[in-house]
């Protein structure tokens, strides 16, 4: 454990980052299931650097780049989002786990608007309680975020055409040379 790391809670962070990535029409589609690294684009890789012994990511928002027109029919594409962790059974082997997979809207009404993510709810509480009918963990009293161990792999996935696209009600084609930006946000431990 590096030094900075004693005797502080994980939610003090050393080293704030905000990281992205832009999938494209070029962009190698990946098996939604069992997805190889190669295939995956790397946001957040967590052990690069000795003091880094975690990082929690905060905020994933998905922005689309592209700007079909309303009325040619729904372009959507279809994103997974992935840890890429060591087997805990068998640690020498790796797999990349779907902590979500959404479908993102490509017209004109979309554009250049942020999407953001849902995670998981973590241990902190915010200074509020909400309706205990929702199911948004901000909105039952939780923070949400993501903690990656050292190790750890934050990934994202081009799947390929939404299912809006695929189910022949949309026009054809998804993402072209615009595509999205994906951006994490959070910090190192």
């Amino acid at each position: 454990m590096a030094s900075t790391s004693t005797n502080k809670q994980p939610c003090l962070v050393d080293r704030p980052f905000l990281r992205g990535a832009r999938i494209t029409g070029s962009t190698t589609t990946c098996d939604p299931t069992n997805p190889s690294l190669g295939d995956l684009i790397q946001l957040v890789r967590v052990g690069d650097l000795p003091s880094e012994d975690g990082a929690l990511v905060e905020d994933i928002t998905i922005i689309s780049n592209e700007d079909y027109p309303n009325n040619s029919g729904v372009r959507t594409a279809d994103i997974g989002i992935y840890v890429y962790m060591p087997n805990q059974s068998a640690p020498s082997t790796s797999a990349a786990l779907m902590v979500g997979r959404f479908e993102v809207g490509l017209s004109g009404s979309t554009f250049g608007y942020p999407l953001g993510i849902q995670l998981p709810a973590v241990m902190a509480p915010v200074p509020r309680t909400g309706d205990t009918n929702l199911i948004a963990p901000v909105q039952l009293g939780k923070n949400e975020g993501l903690y990656l161990e050292k190790g750890y792999i934050l990934c994202a996935g081009y799947i390929g055409i939404g299912p809006a696209g695929a189910s022949g009600v949309a026009a054809s084609g998804g993402l072209s040379a615009s595509g999205i930006t994906i951006l994490a946000q959070g910090g190192f431990y």
